[in-house]
């Protein structure tokens, strides 16, 4: 590649000889209309027709001959005949546009746009998409012969596509459900009104009045397959969804077909994407510039620029990243990417909530990724490899962090790595609280917390074990030692009562005191039958430990319906493998006893949980109620800071309160990711610099998927799991980890849904708001037209229309009118347009702009 100069618009520009005309002016920040192109595609590749494709259950054949009529686009090219067949389809390759070597794709056959057209040179109009940049080239993008072009080549595009909606003075305020103009629904546009690109770029350059009406044609909508709507009735045929499919992801699950000199885009293998060998990527969604794809309503493909997986992630792990390492072999690099974000990637891959997996768009197909069984999957084969520890300088400041939890564990890491000195006091003998407390080793074994711990521990933590807070030491005790900040971060390990009648019979256990006992070896061996209170993971615990501990008959009996419960279906399913039954709906009324002993629990039902707002708020029928036996029970219904912390949880200088013991009951990953958010303020407190967090740089990813046969249907590895008769003799972990084949195959099923925000976007047309400054009027034509003033929020001030809308807005300035930003448009009928924009501001805020007496426009 060479350097070439060449003047756009008056600007003398250095660029690259391999770039087009209208990509050269796009990076140089001159923007010039277009549909058909798009910057992830290369404007000299040659395209292929596909020999047949199929919309729904049509199958449309590519025609050898076709009689090729205007317009451009979706209804054909303007060319009588087509170069000739070569293999059974037809190749339009690179080739000189006006004999001048600046090719770009054969304008007999490719259904170019025409909007991106400039002069070259003073010569007549032609495409800036495929005129390659030479030395000394002069380009000008603006001019009336180019405004009268560009709305030409609009004009026909618009006849095939609804547009009803982008010339309708209601738009602003329509509600996409009913319409005042009483346009025929599928006349109408999409529900991607008003941002959508190809609505953008026409009120850019400017629909023309003699458009002609757009007529339905009849072609499907596919609404019923997974994560994408295929609304081909408003399909411009720009093919940049054939394109990036084959050129830029090479899966070539869509087509195009030319057939009776019009453009049909389908699916290349069958009738639905799944036959097609589609990847669900969704890079034809995020080029369609029409909303001819789109994704389902409601299923983010994208949350705040991240994949959804990443944007449930209370500590946002780059899942799609160690996904992309697992896939390629590169375990312990999955592990250290895992690691900058989640310092216990053992713990969170034995016990995490997974809310990632929840809103996994892989789970619109058959099933979601199993993102927690891979990440224990790196951390078993990988977590004894030496970490990378990269110790910065020391800054001399001491932090004491008390609690060796979850939250705990997350502030001391950070901290840590920014240099800081930590120690955690906690009142155990070692650290892990809650995990090694609370989670029966079935489900979390010791030495997975301790090959977490290892790596904190390699960072330089300091401990002080066996000591409690309030009883051996108080937060005084340690600012007065010399410690620069003090974090609370103690958890919630007292449980809560029901404040029921008879909770005080012998044999009624608090599930976390039964657990802890559990964990130490000290719990009782539970005669039949046993109840457990609550429908919570804590409650799931107790149950199964309790079958580990001599039950054979355990019963749950929890508030909620099966939907709500707050313990996952993973849990639920293997306690109910292992026999125990779940009361849904009920709630406890008291219990009853025989001899000081707990014999009886009555139930009542529970006709409501949550109320409108979601928040708890149950409620009950009294006089529907059941009275069930229970030998032993153990309730589960939340927890609480222990009576001594609580006098030490109130502000103060230097302290802070990390975890459960700020936020209420959550799950490990939630009070991790509170204990970094403490660990920033506690940093910038310290005098550090806060370490706002930073965007991770990702890992390299190839933009090509490849084909692959089967590829939705593959489905979700499932851990080989101990038969339920046999595991519930032992504490043993139920479930094995994936073997290096599943984890490699299951890291493959994902949909990579990450690599649409690495596509480059499509340029759209610039801010019409300006300044509203006397330099405006350089800008500004004096011409027929409407001129709309606002304030800094962008709202309207006044609509103004005028057969010279420069002097208009220069008379404005003049007498101090205050706004901020102001837009126009060109309109010769301006007074119509002018009371157009008036009704439509009233229809939606009410009333009218500014405090102009206008009632001589109604």
């Amino acid at each position: 590649m060479n350097a070439v100069r060449l003047t756009i618009d008056g600007k003398e520009l250095t660029v690259s000889d391999f770039l087009s005309v209208r990509i050269a002016a796009l990076k140089n920040g001159i923007y010039i209309p277009g549909l058909c192109s798009h910057p992830e595609l290369d404007p000299f590749k040659p395209f292929t027709w596909s020999e047949v494709i199929w919309q729904g259950g049509k199958r449309i054949e590519h025609e050898g001959n076709p009689p090729l009529v205007p317009p451009y686009f979706a209804g054909g090219v303007s060319k009588e005949s087509p170069p000739p067949v070569a293999g059974g389809e037809r190749v339009f390759t690179p080739m000189p546009a006006g004999g001048d070597e600046r090719g770009g794709m054969d304008d007999d056959e490719f259904p170019y746009c025409d909007l991106c057209l400039v002069s070259i040179d003073g010569g007549d109009p032609q495409r800036a998409c495929t005129t390659r940049v030479v030395e000394g080239m002069e380009v000008r993008t603006t001019g009336d012969d180019l405004v009268r072009a560009r709305r030409e080549s609009l004009k026909k595009i618009l006849a095939n596509h609804p547009h009803a909606c982008l010339t309708c003075a209601q738009k602003e305020g329509c509600s996409l459900t009913e319409c005042s103009m009483n346009v025929a629904e599928e006349e109408r546009c999409c529900e991607l009104l008003g941002r959508c690109e190809i609505g953008k770029v026409a009120e850019y350059i400017g629909i023309p009045p003699d458009t002609p009406a757009y007529k339905p044609s009849g072609v499907p909508v596919i609404r019923d397959e997974p994560l994408f709507v295929r609304d081909y009735e408003i399909c411009i045929g720009c093919l940049r969804c054939v394109r990036i499919c084959r050129e830029v992801r090479e899966v070539d699950a869509l087509g195009a077909v030319m057939s009776e000199g019009r453009v049909y885009v389908g699916t290349t293998e069958g009738s639905t994407l799944t036959e097609a060998e589609c990847r669900f990527c969704g890079a034809c969604v995020e080029v369609c510039p029409t909303g001819a794809l789109r994704d389902h309503t409601g299923l983010e493909p994208l949350v705040d620029g991240k994949a959804p997986c990443v944007a449930a992630c209370p500590l946002n792990v780059d899942i799609p990243g160690y996904l992309e390492l697992i896939s390629r072999g590169r375990d312990y690099d999955a592990l250290e990417l895992i690691r900058r974000q989640a310092v216990l990637p053992g713990v969170l891959g034995y016990a995490c909530f997974h809310p990632c997996e929840d809103v996994c768009r892989r789970g619109e197909i058959n099933e979601a990724s199993a993102i927690c069984s891979l990440k224990r999957f790196v951390s078993d084969t990988s977590g004894n490899m030496p970490a990378m520890i990269s110790k910065p300088a020391a800054t001399g400041k001491r932090v004491g962090v008390i609690g060796g939890g979850p939250a705990g564990l997350a502030v001391a890491a950070e901290l840590l790595r920014w240099g800081h000195s930590v120690t955690i006091l906690d009142r155990d003998g070692k650290l892990g609280g809650m995990l090694r407390q609370a989670i029966p080793s079935f489900r979390l074994p010791d030495e997975v917390i301790d090959s977490d711990l290892k790596y904190i521990f390699d960072l330089g933590l300091e401990t002080r074990v066996g000591i409690s807070l309030g009883k051996d030491f108080d937060v005084d005790d340690l600012l007065g030692e010399g410690f620069d900040a003090v974090i609370i971060a103690v958890g919630l390990a007292e449980a809560m009562e029901l404040k029921v009648e008879g909770e005080d019979l012998a044999c009624i256990y608090p599930g976390l005191d039964f657990l802890y006992s559990a964990a130490r070896g000290e719990a009782n061996t539970l005669s039949d039958p046993v109840v457990v209170i609550g429908g919570g993971s804590v409650a799931v615990d107790a149950a199964m430990t309790a079958r580990r501990n001599g039950a054979n008959r355990v019963t749950m009996v929890c508030l909620e319906a099966p939907d709500e419960m707050p313990a996952t279906k993973d849990e639920l399913d293997a306690a109910v493998e292992e026999g125990i039954q779940v009361m849904n709906g009920w709630g406890v009324a008291g219990f009853e006893g025989d001899d000081g002993h707990v014999a009886r629990v009555r139930l009542k039902r529970c006709t409501q949980v949550f109320d409108n707002q979601g928040r708890f708020s149950p409620e009950y029928d009294d006089s529907v109620t059941e009275i069930i036996q229970a030998h032993n029970v153990i309730t589960a219904v939340g927890q609480r800071a222990e009576q001594q912390i609580r006098t030490f949880l109130s502000v103060k200088r230097g302290v802070f309160i990390a975890g459960d013991v700020k936020t209420g009951p959550s799950t490990i990953v939630a009070a991790m990711a509170d204990g970094k958010r403490i660990a920033s303020e506690v940093d910038a407190f310290i005098g550090g610099t806060g370490h706002e967090p930073v965007e991770e740089t990702p890992v390299e990813a190839d933009k090509r998927l490849g084909r692959e046969p089967g590829f939705a249907g593959r489905m979700r590895a499932v851990p080989q799991r101990i038969e339920a008769a046999e595991r519930v003799k032992t504490m043993d972990v139920i479930e094995a980890t994936l073997t290096a084949k599943e984890a490699r195959d299951e890291a493959d099923r994902c949909l990579r849904c990450h690599l649409r925000a690495m596509l480059m976007k499509a340029p759209l047309p610039p801010d019409p708001w300006c300044c509203f400054a006397p330099e405006l009027l350089e800008e500004i034509p004096a011409v027929e037209g409407v001129v709309i003033l606002a304030d800094g929020a962008r709202k309207t001030l006044k609509i103004m229309g005028s057969a010279d809308i420069n002097a208009a807005v220069g008379e404005l300035l003049n007498d101090g009118f205050e706004a901020a930003v102001c837009r126009w448009e060109l309109d010769p009928m301006y007074t119509k347009r002018e009371s157009e924009l008036l009704q439509a501001y009233l229809q939606e805020h009410g009333e009218l702009p500014g405090t102009d007496d206008l009632d001589d426009l109604f």
